[in-house]
């Protein structure tokens, strides 16, 4: 086991969390906190991978829709309209009735 693995095995026991999950969620809400571009960075990576909608990822980077949408312009992250083409809703019909 590693040096860090311990010391958060040793958070975990003696800070009251009920595992080590919660250790490292816990660090990374702070990390995040103090760190305000690596939200909207974790943000924009969940949006782009389709992880969350687009409303979802500007309040996780605690950020309006619009200033989000302009966040994604700047990166060069194209928008998906939401709207199926044929194909893929033929495809994803398929997938629910099967």
């Amino acid at each position: 086991m590693s040096e860090l693995a311990e010391d958060i095995d040793t958070i975990a026991a003696v800070g009251g969390y009920e595992n080590t999950d919660a250790v490292v969620a816990d660090a990374v809400r702070e990390l995040l906190r103090r760190r305000p571009e690596l939200r909207v960075s974790l943000a924009v990576e969940k949006y782009r991978s389709g992880t969350v909608s687009l409303n979802r990822a500007a309040e996780l980077a605690e950020m309006s829709t619009e200033s989000f949408k302009d966040e994604l312009n700047d990166r060069g992250i194209p928008r998906d309209s939401g709207f199926l083409d044929d194909t893929e809703r033929r495809q994803q019909l398929e997938e629910f009735t099967n």
